[in-house]
């Protein structure tokens, strides 16, 4: 990791016998605060934090000691940090939280997890109120009768993910000033440029730092920036415990795990001034990071000629289309707007009017698995059929209905099926209960994340995507890559690689219906099981044809590094 500061030597022992993933987290704190705080000496707390909770790095918290010093805690190492920033504009030494002015003790408590903290151990920890509860109750005890009410919720919200996006309006100054609400008149902070001889870099402004098809895809970007001879500035602004924060790819890179919300001016990008004064900044990759969208605005007021592209995956229910909706709002300070399926593409271009010229359709064949020459994976037709579910334990993969599949399944073709579950995520504890309510404990292998998924795939048969929404999955990919047909709800672009006769219809009642009759054909006939792949290969290999993502940000980026 590259760094902004000194440290004593007492400091760096300190850090040092963190676990890797702690220390980084700590560095990047400390970074973020030498970047923001040009030629300060800070003194940083650190306190351990419980598994339901998240770290807390760069929040306002970290300033005022709130979940640290004044909930009692002990700090079990302290350390000072000097910032060796040589700064090209003023940046204050006083903190504001938009109009409000923090007091600023000198000190920053930093808030570390457990590295055995997960996704769920936070959600379990939540409030929950009556009608929590009640939720809960009725959707463990019902939860197919509990898709439809969601179903009708989703109809609705598709409908008004076709209606027309406000642009987005930054909070400028100007705004701000003229609004009558400021306490005081604000004042413009023009960036300095970067030394001619200083390192070309690219931010690459992720989500959060765990498992997710937008973050594999981000990481290889990253790869992709650095063979290009570019530096990685890596940005992430969502809460989590950040388990892939330790991987090599970070090694070199200038890493900020930032924890909302940051000491921000009215109108000024505090954090992205001082890294355009550091690095000669040529391109900005946004990943699913919406304050990398909220501070777009800023990038090319001030850097007009830096390059601004998005990767949009998947079109949500919610917040009128998710990210993508984002991505429109935004579309007049953004270069390119990269989508990885048909849908995507049509969505921006034919929903939404984006200039076709601006959207590009490049998959993601290849990113983890050879799709070039796949063969088909036979099986032992004396064993029972395996079917699996690959994929996050969270609301968007619908893991419950899988487990309701399975329920089917293992009644309709006893002795006939065995059923894999590789995955993990905040949904954990509902699906072990509804698991062990159904009494599919001994039907079920659970796997976590962390087995490795080829692992899964050699002992697959079927792969059984029950998600209420994608794009087009990663494991869909894999899957026919190796040789595995799938069997999929019918959402998103994922019938740009399943044909009809492996779709299955979104409602969980119907795709359990629709499911046990696929499976059914395919017990009749192996045949039957290895047409429906070779219909799939036919389909991957036709997608394959268009550049690949990697092929595109390759050229790309390398074109940027010139």
């Amino acid at each position: 990791m590259r760094h902004f500061f000194h440290i004593d030597e007492e400091g760096a022992r300190l850090i040092e016998k963190l676990s890797e993933r702690q220390r980084r987290l700590t560095l990047g704190a400390v970074d973020y605060n030498a970047l923001i705080q040009p030629g300060r000496t800070l003194t940083y707390k650190l306190y351990m934090g419980q598994k339901w909770q998240y770290p807390r790095l760069t929040d306002t918290s970290t300033l005022n000691g709130v979940l640290t010093e004044q909930a009692g805690l002990e700090p079990f190492a302290v350390f000072q940090a000097t910032s060796s920033v040589k700064e090209k504009s003023y940046f204050s030494p006083h903190y504001f939280a938009g109009d409000e002015q923090l007091v600023d003790r000198n000190i920053r408590c930093l808030l570390l997890t457990p590295d055995d903290a997960t996704d769920d151990d936070v959600e379990q920890n939540r409030p929950v109120d009556r009608h929590a509860r009640l939720y809960r109750k009725v959707e463990s005890e019902a939860p197919a009768f509990f898709d439809m009410l969601r179903e009708a919720k989703r109809v609705q919200r598709e409908r008004i993910g076709k209606t027309a996006i406000a642009p987005f309006e930054p909070a400028t100054i100007t705004r701000v000033n003229e609004s009558g609400y400021s306490h005081h008149p604000w004042v413009e902070i023009v960036p300095g440029k970067a030394a001619p001889d200083a390192p070309k870099a690219v931010i690459i402004a992720m989500h959060w730092l765990q498992s997710g098809g937008a973050e594999r895809w981000a990481m290889e970007t990253v790869t992709l920036a650095r063979q290009a001879g570019l530096l990685p500035i890596i940005i992430t602004d969502s809460d989590g415990h950040q388990p892939w924060i330790t991987r090599h790819e970070f090694d070199d890179a200038v890493l900020l795990p930032l924890t909302l919300p940051l000491q921000d001016r009215v109108g000024d990008a505090t954090l992205l001034r001082a890294l355009f004064e550091q690095f000669n900044i040529v391109g900005v990759l946004i990943h699913h990071c919406q304050w990398m969208y909220d501070n777009v605005w800023w990038v090319k007021r001030y850097f007009p000629e830096t390059h601004v592209v998005d990767s949009l995956h998947i079109v949500e229910y919610i917040f009128h289309g998710g990210y993508p909706s984002e991505s429109v709002a935004r579309d007049k300070w953004i270069d390119i707007h990269h989508v990885i399926s048909p849908q995507l593409e049509h969505w921006m271009e034919d929903v939404h009017h984006i200039d076709p010229k601006k959207v590009v359709d490049a998959p993601l064949v290849g990113l983890t698995a050879d799709s070039k020459t796949p063969t088909f994976k036979s099986r032992d037709i004396s064993k029972p059929l395996t079917i699996s579910f690959v994929g996050r334990n969270v609301r968007q993969k619908r893991p419950e209905t899988f487990i309701l599949a399975v329920r089917e399944l293992n009644k309709k073709f006893p002795g006939k099926l065995r059923f894999i579950m590789q995955g993990n995520g905040d949904m954990d504890e509902f699906v072990d209960r509804l698991i062990e309510r159904y009494g599919l404990g001994t039907v079920i292998q659970r796997c976590s994340m962390s087995t490795p998924v080829s692992q899964t795939y050699a002992q697959t048969d079927i792969l059984l995507v029950s998600s209420m929404n994608e794009g087009i999955t990663l494991t869909t990919i894999e899957a026919v890559s190796a040789g595995i047909p799938v069997i999929s709800s019918n959402v998103g672009s994922q019938d740009t690689l399943v044909p009809p006769q492996g779709l299955c219809r979104r409602g969980s009642a119907q795709f359990v219906h629709d499911a046990t009759a696929i499976v059914g054909r395919v017990l009749e006939s192996e045949e039957n099981r290895k047409k429906l792949w070779e219909a799939e290969k036919d389909r991957l290999e036709k997608f394959s044809e268009l550049q690949s993502a990697n092929e595109y940000f390759r050229n790309m980026l390398t074109e940027w590094s010139h």
